[in-house]
């Protein structure tokens, strides 16, 4: 089965949210399709999105720091030990490549066994703070003579796309229907570089604060080499990612969504400057945009439509999206009644074989679920679709008539599945903050739709 889909989430400065937002629309997306094997890469040295997957074990140890010191499930392979980590992987790959007698599969952690509050079907390459430093010999090797280098002529290419050739390795076995998240580091680096060669499609969470021509210049002269903000670009072109890219036929991901984090005072006016110089790229390179053939974008409006999702403050920073990061568990999930299968069931369909991880604490699956409700999907035959009316309604509703709705939020179907929130019962959050957590996860569910659109 062909890899169903790659998306990296990437912002070419830090602030702009990417880790929370990976953390939770791999979450639902697993959620919404427990046949696919949904893979995270975690590309940071900060590795937050791989503690917010993992948490910590039964003496309060976290798990990313035994697995990145070998202290926990190691690697071995002939004389030599590999961290089942991001870097464990590209140390393998930068020093023998990838050997056919090693199944990729054998550094991935299905996180479920170490996290009984997530899916089964979600699995993790986790990083590691030594990916920085495996970063300055991956640079070094990248650029080695074909005399000296043990991938010839093609050593940039190779080690460009070890990653991709990971997932390649991963989605051509039997039967899988994969699924790729990477969330990329916020620099231009040589570990940047490989995780954007390894998607097909880009996802690039910006906020109104880091929006400014400037930056999307410089976004669009590093990865696709047009809209260049000075003529320091165009004379050293030559060491840049997209000329060296080309040059070694890498295929470069395209903009599938912008996802705008708006202030609470912003208006439709700001910043209006800046969408239209977008807009202007998008007519002069369709290319770099994940673009269906049909479609004839003629107005920034239609481009908006097409390509933006407007995330507000309000929605993406309240406490209960945090909490549900900071104790390692999913914003909503389905609940199920007692004769349901729930996703987590040992007995559910998993379609990526488990490769030695260690157990998990069983205690992690015995938390309190506070409810909390939810309306429908949005249609997954519109990248952009509608929001559902029904919570959207409840906001402009009037001070009484939210209390008089408050059971909506202890009755429906829906349940905040969370390990240590700061109090037991979700009652101690306001009414605005779990109407927001709601809508936050109704764009979590938007942006998913929208990954099923080629």
């Amino acid at each position: 089965m062909p890899l169903e889909g790659s998306y990296a989430i990437w912002n070419n400065r830090g602030g702009s949210g990417k880790t929370t937002l990976t953390y939770h629309l791999a979450n639902k997306f697993a959620l919404k399709n427990p046949d696919k094997t949904i893979l995270l890469i975690d590309m940071c040295p900060q590795t937050d999105l791989s503690h917010a997957l993992l948490g910590n074990d039964e003496h309060n140890q976290d798990h990313v720091s035994q697995i990145g010191t070998m202290k926990k499930d190691a690697m071995v392979f002939g004389e030599q030990k590999f961290a089942k980590t991001v870097s464990g992987y590209l140390d393998l790959y930068s020093s023998q490549g990838l050997p056919n007698n090693v199944d990729p599969r054998t550094f991935l952690l299905n996180v479920s066994k170490f996290n009984a509050q997530l899916p089964r079907n979600l699995y993790l390459l986790c990083g590691d703070a030594s990916i920085e430093l495996i970063a300055r010999s991956l640079e070094q090797k990248r650029n080695q003579t074909a005399s000296v280098s043990q991938f010839g002529a093609q050593a940039w290419k190779s080690i460009t796309t070890s990653l991709k050739q990971f997932i390649g390795k991963i989605a051509a076995r039997k039967g899988i229907k994969l699924v790729v998240f990477i969330d990329v580091h916020s620099s231009c680096s040589i570990i940047s570089e490989i995780a954007l060669a390894a998607c097909d499609k880009l996802l690039l969470p910006i906020t109104d604060e880091h929006m400014h021509r400037n930056g999307f210049e410089y976004m669009f002269a590093l990865l696709y080499g047009f809209s260049q903000p000075s003529n320091v670009y165009y004379y050293y072109r030559h060491f840049s990612f997209y000329y060296r890219a080309k040059e070694h036929d890498v295929r470069l991901p395209k903009i599938h969504l912008i996802l705008k984090k708006s202030n609470r005072n912003a208006t439709n006016k700001d910043n209006q400057k800046e969408w239209e110089f977008i807009f202007e790229v998008y007519k002069k390179h369709p290319q770099a945009f994940n673009v269906a053939k049909e479609l004839d974008l003629k107005t920034l409006d239609e481009f908006k439509r097409e390509f933006v999702i407007d995330i507000s403050e309000e929605t993406s920073a309240n406490q209960i999206v945090r909490q549900a990061v900071r104790s390692h568990s999913p914003l909503l999930t389905i609940k199920k009644n007692a004769n349901s299968n729930n996703n987590n069931n040992r007995n559910s369909s998993s379609n990526l074989a488990d490769v030695s991880t260690p157990s998990t604490n069983s205690s992690l699956s015995k938390t309190k679920n506070p409810k909390i409700v939810r309306s429908a999907s949005p249609s997954p035959n519109n990248r952009n679709a509608s929001l559902p009316n029904v919570n959207a309604n409840c906001i402009h509703k009037s001070t009484d008539a939210l209390n008089e709705s408050s059971s909506l939020i202890k009755q429906d179907c829906l349940s905040l599945n969370s390990n240590n929130l700061l109090n037991d019962e979700l009652s101690v959050y306001t009414q605005n903050e779990q109407i927001n957590a709601i809508l936050y996860d109704e764009l979590l569910d938007k942006i998913a739709s929208s990954l099923n659109r080629t």
